[in-house]
């Protein structure tokens, strides 16, 4: 799903990678959605959310009825095999920025991660008002360049090791926002940066 493909003269989408996989996250409890439910949840217009459902029914993600949307067991599957897990947190202060906090693990990219700031930069890009990443290395959670989560942090620590079943070279990115969309927003956006 990175990087959607459209025809080349088609007008400029205005959505990203990331809210393509949000509209499956949306249908992932299997219930048949409208197009204005779903762009309305994802925060986008229905001319992009449109386009979006084109797209995924066309890869046969989606299943597209007039009783609205459904996701596919083809979409279910790619859903299963996406290095991605998304979780809200319990507001804490694992995050330098105060808000909202929404955690996505991505699966074996901490190669990716250099300072973390590029993650932060995708983040705010997409709305949030910030984000934290954490790498797994020597099994420790590791905030870049040398923060050790578990030392200094041990609570927040333990929150996100009952999140997730954390492997080595794993990187967690927390997005901040005001809400726990814009902040998932944010902590998407960054995971997919490294995708």
């Amino acid at each position: 799903m990175k990087h959607v493909d459209l025809p080349k003269y088609r007008p400029l989408h205005r959505f990203a990678d990331y809210q393509v996989y949000r509209a499956l996250l949306a249908l992932q409890d299997g219930r048949r959605k409208g197009r204005k439910h779903l762009a309305d949840s994802i925060g986008i217009g229905e001319g992009s959310m449109r386009t979006i459902v084109e797209y995924l029914r066309d890869r046969g993600l989606i299943d597209v009825k007039q009783t609205g949307v459904k996701i596919s067991s083809k979409g279910r599957e790619f859903l299963g095999q996406f290095p991605l897990e998304v979780k809200r947190l319990s507001p804490s202060d694992i995050s330098v920025v105060r808000g909202r906090n929404v955690a996505v693990r991505v699966r074996g990219r901490s190669k990716r991660v250099t300072l973390g700031i590029e993650q932060r930069d995708a983040a705010v890009k997409a709305g949030a008002a910030g984000a934290t990443t954490v790498i797994i290395v020597g099994g420790k959670l590791i905030v870049p360049p040398d923060y050790n989560l578990d030392s200094e942090q041990p609570d927040q620590a333990s929150e996100l090791r009952s999140a997730f079943r954390l492997n080595e070279g794993d990187v967690i990115v927390i997005g901040t926002g005001e809400t726990y969309d814009r902040a998932e927003d944010g902590a998407l956006a960054a995971a997919f940066e490294m995708i």
